[in-house]
């Protein structure tokens, strides 16, 4: 056998001919996707950024924060936007899960109906909405003529203008917002579990309570945190069915921007209140991502 046979072939050196040119294609489709989103973070930046930081150093003028936290009103309207929030939530959730789990057993043609439903108050705005339960709850309307006609009461009720008709408003806008993930939470759920401990004996509350309830904890974590960070955002809602005790801190921005034109105090306002719901959307992504990796096991 030749020397010419078992000499390996030399790797040919590189220079500025094809290898280079292979090696650069992939560094241009990777700065290729900055180009793609160059738009969008023109987009974020002027439409987004600029005026939150816009905000954000008119919050700092005229010791903005200290006058601002400082002003009883503003506190009450803090705890007022926590405990609404917090109790539009609590029954939102509960009426949620129940729709959910009839969702969850309702044939086809019957769930359909119910999404339908569902979907209702997204057809109309919340303006129409809150107007609409206005004129149901007021003293002359359906619900107190309802409970004169049965004898409930010889009297109409107050139901208006208080804290009560907040909830019923906010609760109203925000239940699609809970049924959704509590109802993938439950079809998730393999049906198997449940017909396994009906087998052994197990009552439905019993299933319910060790099976149903625990997996769909993730759907019921994932909709409450979401209904909260809406709800703590309502303006409309407080000032057509709420009192002067209901207001909430969005109409306290509004009250600091266009009552008193003070801007910065308005800005403080606007950046506490954005402050709350980025730390809740922080928590709100860490349940989904808990509850993601709990159905994956």
């Amino acid at each position: 056998m030749s020397n010419a046979t078992l000499e390996r072939p030399r790797p040919r050196p590189r220079g500025r001919g094809a290898p280079a040119s292979a090696e650069a294609a992939p560094r241009r489709r990777r700065s290729g996707w900055w180009l793609l989103l160059a738009p969008i973070l023109a987009f974020d930046v002027v439409l987004f950024l600029t005026p939150l930081g816009k905000l954000v150093g008119a919050s700092f003028a005229d010791n903005a924060y200290q006058r601002v936290l400082e002003d009883p009103l503003v506190v009450r309207a803090l705890v007022n936007t926590l405990t609404i929030s917090l109790a539009s939530t609590i029954v939102t959730v509960v009426l949620g899960y129940i729709i959910a789990m009839v969702l969850w057993r309702a044939g086809n043609v019957t769930r359909v109906i119910l999404f339908a439903v569902v979907l209702l108050p997204f057809w109309t705005g919340i303006l129409v909405k809150n107007f609409a339960w206005a004129v149901l709850l007021q003293d002359n309307g359906i619900v107190n003529a309802f409970l004169q006609g049965i004898g409930l009461t010889g009297a109409p009720i107050p139901l208006l203008h208080n804290r009560f008709a907040v909830i019923v408003g906010m609760v109203h806008c925000l239940l699609p917002y809970a049924v959704f993930p509590i109802f993938s939470s439950l079809t998730s759920i393999d049906d198997r579990l449940g017909l396994a401990a009906r087998s052994l004996g197990a009552r439905e509350g019993s299933v319910f309570r060790r099976i149903t309830l625990p997996l769909s904890m993730p759907g019921i974590s994932a909709a409450g945190l979401l209904v909260f960070i809406i709800s703590t955002g309502f303006f409309i809602t407080p000032v057509v069915m709420g009192g002067p005790g209901d207001m909430m801190i969005a109409n306290q921005i509004d009250y600091y921007a266009r009552q008193l034109t003070d801007f910065s105090g308005a800005a403080a306002l606007a950046v506490i209140l954005t402050v709350m719901v980025s730390i809740l959307v922080a928590v709100y992504q860490r349940v989904l991502k808990a509850g993601g990796q709990h159905e994956d096991n």
